[in-house]
């Protein structure tokens, strides 16, 4: 496997969870009968923003793999990169959209930006070296 193979893994991984996360939303809005915004509704307002916090991070995240991919980063480090994102969108996704862990949304929270601080300095890294 190649690191840019290890990329298109990690991307295609998520492209399922935006998938769970955007049904989320839709079954929100069907059950709480709510076409358009949050109808002041708290579930619904959770599973908006699960899902619209996610597409917040994950161009960024996901960008940042491919670009390592194609300057030819360790595949350890796309890899390691990717599940990182991918669990830790999970986590916040338990945390904050489903709310069954108390602390998802925080581990959540601080994998994501881990894994953008990582990815954005092995970017520069691998830009200049």
């Amino acid at each position: 496997m190649t690191s840019l193979e290890a990329a298109a893994f990690w991307v295609g991984l998520n492209a399922l969870l935006l998938i769970v996360l955007s049904a989320r939303v839709g079954r929100a809005r069907w059950k709480n009968r709510v076409n358009l915004g949050d109808g002041d509704n708290p579930d619904m307002l959770k599973a908006i923003r699960t899902q619209g916090n996610y597409i917040e991070y994950a161009p960024a995240a996901l960008g940042g793999l491919v670009l390592l991919a194609l300057l030819n980063a360790p595949i350890v480090l796309v890899h390691g990169l990717g599940a990182l994102f991918f669990l830790s969108r999970v986590f916040h996704l338990l945390g904050l959209g489903m709310g069954v862990w108390g602390k998802g949304r925080l581990f959540g929270t601080v994998g994501t930006m881990f894994t953008l601080l990582i990815t954005g300095c092995s970017l520069i890294y691998f830009a200049i070296f």
